[in-house]
């Protein structure tokens, strides 16, 4: 049976349910791979109510489900106007991908495939030629996903884990 899927945008009613799902998605994928002191410390900066409020009231922050059959199955987090360096000639007209996250009783049904669709479609409403991202480069399956995606490697950047600097790998895509 085929899953009814749909992407659309988080309410701010649904903040702290979106919330519950950051933390625990975060969670799954990178506790196991990281010192837990600094774990803890990136997981009481992050995932935040008021935090939350304020990039969903930003106007360049964009949040959106993917829900499977009227389910939260996966979120995902983009930023529009993301300049970054390494790519300083597309000015501001770029769109950044911050977040790509799914439930593990979700995995395999192609959601974050729909969701960087969702994130090229808003590129392209914009009229911006690119998408970026940061992906820690201790995590082969995503930079793997990613470059089957078509994204390819321009740079690096440090993401603060806690106190722990570690390396992202920045892709881009054009779109």
């Amino acid at each position: 049976m085929e899953n009814n899927i749909e992407i659309k945008a988080v309410q701010s009613n649904e903040l702290p349910i979106l919330i519950q799902m950051a933390r625990s998605t975060f969670i799954s994928n990178y506790a196991h791979l990281n010192d837990p002191v600094y774990f803890q410390q990136y997981l009481d900066r992050s995932f935040e109510l008021p935090l939350f409020q304020a990039q969903w009231a930003d106007p360049h922050t964009l949040f959106y489900w993917a829900m499977v059959d009227g389910a939260h199955a996966g979120y995902c987090k983009f930023r529009t106007e993301a300049a970054v360096e390494g790519m300083e000639e597309a000015g501001n007209q770029i769109l950044e991908i911050e977040r790509i996250y799914v439930l593990d009783s979700h995995q395999k049904l192609g959601l974050g495939k729909r969701m960087l669709e969702k994130a090229i479609e808003i590129a392209r409403q914009e009229g911006y030629s690119w998408i970026w991202l940061g992906v820690w480069k201790d995590n082969p399956k995503a930079n793997a996903w990613y470059q089957s995606q078509g994204f390819e490697a321009f740079g690096e950047h440090i993401f603060w884990m806690g106190d722990d600097a570690q390396t992202d790998w920045l892709m881009r895509k054009k779109v």
